[in-house]
């Protein structure tokens, strides 16, 4: 029997330290493919609708060759290229404009987006698939960027996103 994985136990540890919350953890889908999760997510809208809080606990880049870089360059290519990939997400995912249906298209097909394989090498994206889990769960609703004191980890930059609507 595994216990909670560490992307369930961390953020509810941190967010509900008494435990006073029922918990389900579910599993990615193998393949990582970006439309698979936005339809479990769009599956959970009505347990949304009643309340019931749907985490997705990821990480907005995860390339390990620019986390633990030692040489400058590597680290400036890593900062480079969270930052560049940071942007477009923060505004794909904030800008109130973007029509919900636009925004699914545009993140499902986040693979086009700049640096993207950069910060999320090919087969490595388990770390990105949570995302697409909540945004449907929001049907493409704009999000918000929080937690901006926080915006760097391990000489790259890093986002988190809410989904209120």
């Amino acid at each position: 029997v595994r216990g909670w994985d560490h992307g369930v136990f961390i953020p509810m540890l941190c967010m509900f330290p008494e435990a006073e919350v029922p918990i389900v953890q579910m599993s990615l889908v193998a393949g990582q493919d970006a439309k698979t999760h936005w339809d479990i997510g769009a599956a959970l809208k009505p347990l949304r609708e009643k309340g019931v809080l749907i985490v997705g606990s990821g990480l907005s880049f995860h390339n390990f060759e620019y986390f633990f870089a030692f040489d400058n360059q590597t680290q400036q290519e890593g900062l480079h290229h969270s930052s560049v990939w940071k942007k477009w997400l923060t505004d794909v995912i904030c800008d109130p404009e973007l029509n919900p249906q636009d925004r699914k298209q545009k993140l499902l097909n986040w693979t086009s987006a700049p640096s993207s394989h950069n910060c999320h090498p090919r087969g490595e994206a388990e770390h990105l698939m949570p995302l697409f889990v909540v945004a449907g769960a929001a049907q493409g609703a704009a999000g918000q960027e929080v937690g901006k004191e926080y915006g760097k980890m391990l000489n790259v930059a890093v986002s988190q996103y809410e989904f209120l609507n």
